[in-house]
């Protein structure tokens, strides 16, 4: 029974202009749109060389008779909509009719298809748009395609075309998406012969995540299900809690229908509706399953089908805020150090003592000034003014006082392994505001001084210097730390193991989409480890893959804020000391490594205007 057509000149006006295949993973998305619009409860993709060499779509789904087959091939020939008015309430993921057209116009085409209780099935090759081959032929139930030699016969098209790791990852990505979209349906994805992904298809959206994300982020969900018969509209999935927000919107999943969509109205809902519990500058994790009347939508907009109009948006948007609201209140988030963490303390102490020759930055703040004077006292002499810090009461006077000993008896020589040596002689250290800013005073200048930010730097140079000379510390951890990664973040960590090696990070492959961390930079011993590689590999995403030198430059900031000193974190007079001599000294430049000024000036003119005492 043929139930493939060919769709009149008016209904082919209508649908929204083709879009030509422009790499791998268009070729795999419109192969898995078929099989999952054919019914198939599992579906196996997989890949060679990013997909450019090989690539295989089989599933079981209701497959295809000899004279369908043939006219799948042919351009507006689809099973998914009859005319022009069905465009209106598009159930299907497919309905354009141009996918396998597309497809075959630029590689090298076979199908092996059979319908369901049919006694034999079909084999055609196309190549290039021409049939030159087609059969009866023995095979199972279901359809498969295999597609070789991507843009053999377009060249100009193939220069466009992306490394085989980048490919591989889209490829990779897109069915991360599929997973989360159809949980009821099994995928199995194979990348050169090994098994990335492997979805039970059990129709549990929880396993689905856990395919894709790992089993570690089972305690970090909200759960949604919740309908509004007046508005044709029910949301079933899951929010993050606050721990699993990212740097960037890579890890919003929406879908729906069944869809998978991108939509600046349900990330600006979630956004808002999270807005008291996410950090600032991050996004929330979510994946969320939107069911609605298909006539209430259109998907007719881009040929990509991965953007939609919803006709009662604000309704949608009111709707869906509401009930992410009433689920974060419903499970307020009390962030807590559980059982395993409090192991892994107990272990790190006995392993790795704090008198261990390994102390991380904080530990050098609370030693002696002495102590720091007398570890320099074989400096490099260099012809500066020598710096020595007297207490007079509770206040603090850096006095500068060029070849006098300080009282210690010994010259401390500048160290200017910085650009910005700024002259903090004579300056008077008044205290700190809200915890947050340093306040100190110099002849007719008051300077405020953003503890964080300052920090931050310092540790900035630190980390830069290490890497450059090949001396960077690690922190052994004991147990090891296993990392769950997506395929695409694997496949870009394990491309530059040697750069994380280079940051003072130890780490190996462990299993599928896994690795055991097992060493990371001093610096960063007390730092959530989960939290240092999203933001690493969020900041890779951004900048679209990056360098190797610019991925280093990104480990060395991103490491650098996560153990920089915070806002409203208390400094001890001698922290503030320390803090300041560093500045004193040129290792700390005058703006943080995202450019954020460390220190502004208030000069006494300006104090004296504010409180009119002068005109």
């Amino acid at each position: 029974m043929s139930i493939i057509k060919r769709l009149d000149n008016f209904t082919i006006n209508q649908i929204a202009a083709g879009e030509v295949v422009e790499r791998p993973a268009s070729v795999v998305k419109e192969l898995i749109e078929n099989s999952i619009d054919a019914q198939a409860s599992a579906i196996t993709i997989e890949i060679e060389n990013g997909g450019l060499k090989y690539i295989r779509v089989t599933d079981n789904g209701t497959g295809m008779d000899h004279t369908d087959a043939l006219v799948s091939f042919e351009r507006h020939a689809t099973s998914k909509i009859s005319g022009a008015a069905d465009l209106g309430s598009i159930c299907s993921l497919g309905f354009r009719g141009e996918a396998l057209a597309s497809i075959a116009a630029v590689s090298q085409v076979e199908m092996v298809t059979r319908e369901r209780d049919a006694l034999s099935g079909c084999r055609i090759l196309n190549h290039g748009g021409s049939i030159i081959e087609n059969h009866e032929t023995g095979c199972p139930e279901g359809t498969t395609v295999i597609v070789r030699n991507l843009f053999y016969n377009t060249p100009a098209r193939l220069k466009f075309v992306k490394s085989i790791n980048s490919e591989t990852k889209a490829v990779s990505e897109l069915i991360a998406k599929y997973i989360l979209a159809r949980p009821d349906v099994s995928f199995r994805f194979i990348n050169n012969g090994n098994t990335i992904y492997h979805s039970p298809g059990n129709g549990s959206l929880l396993s689905a995540i856990y395919t894709v994300y790992g089993k570690s982020i089972k305690d970090e969900l909200i759960y949604i299900d919740q309908h509004a018969p007046e508005l044709g509209l029910s949301v079933t999935g899951y929010i993050g809690k606050p721990s699993l927000s990212r740097t960037n919107r890579n890890h919003q999943s929406f879908f729906v229908n069944g869809r998978y969509i991108k939509s600046r109205m349900l990330s600006a809902c979630i956004e808002s509706a999270t807005a008291g519990i996410t950090m600032i500058n991050h996004f929330p994790w979510a994946v969320l399953n939107l069911t609605i009347y298909p006539g209430d939508i259109d998907v007719n907009i881009h040929p990509s089908k991965t953007e939609i109009r919803f006709n009662r948006e604000r309704e949608v948007y009111d709707q869906i805020f509401d009930w992410v609201k009433g689920a974060i209140e419903d499970k307020p988030y009390i962030p807590k150090i559980g059982e395993q963490d409090l192991l892994d303390r107990k272990v790190e102490e006995k392993y790795y003592p704090k008198s261990d020759m390994a102390e991380d930055y904080h530990a050098d703040m609370h030693r002696t000034e002495a102590a720091r004077v007398i570890e320099r006292k074989n400096a490099p002499a260099v012809s500066e003014a020598a710096v020595s810090i007297e207490i007079a009461g509770n206040e603090t006077i850096i006095d500068s006082t060029e070849g006098i000993p300080n009282q210690n008896g010994i010259i401390e020589q500048l160290d200017v392994n910085t650009n910005d040596v700024y002259d903090f002689s004579g300056m008077k250290i008044i205290g700190s505001a809200f915890d947050t800013y340093i306040l100190l005073e110099l002849r007719d200048q008051v300077y405020i001084i953003d503890q964080h930010a300052a920090h931050e730097r310092l540790i900035y140079e630190r980390l830069k210097d290490s890497i450059r000379d090949r001396k960077t510390v690690s922190q052994q951890l004991v147990p090891a730390f296993i990392l769950e990664v997506t395929h695409d973040e694997y496949l870009y960590i394990n491309d530059n193991i040697e750069v994380f090696t280079n940051a003072g990070f130890e780490l190996e492959p462990f299993g599928r989409n896994s690795f055991a961390v097992r060493g990371v930079p001093i610096l960063l011993k007390d730092a959530n480890i989960r939290e240092v590689f999203n933001e690493i590999l969020d900041n890779i995403s951004l900048k679209g893959g990056g360098t190797d030198r610019l991925l280093q430059q990104d480990v060395i900031i991103k490491t650098a804020c996560k153990k920089a000193i915070k806002a409203n974190d208390r400094l001890s007079d001698v922290e503030i000391r320390k803090l300041v001599e560093d500045i004193s000294l040129g290792r700390i430049p005058m703006n943080c490594p995202h450019g954020r000024p460390i220190m502004i000036t208030l000069t006494r003119y300006e104090l004296e205007k504010k409180f009119k005492r002068i005109q």
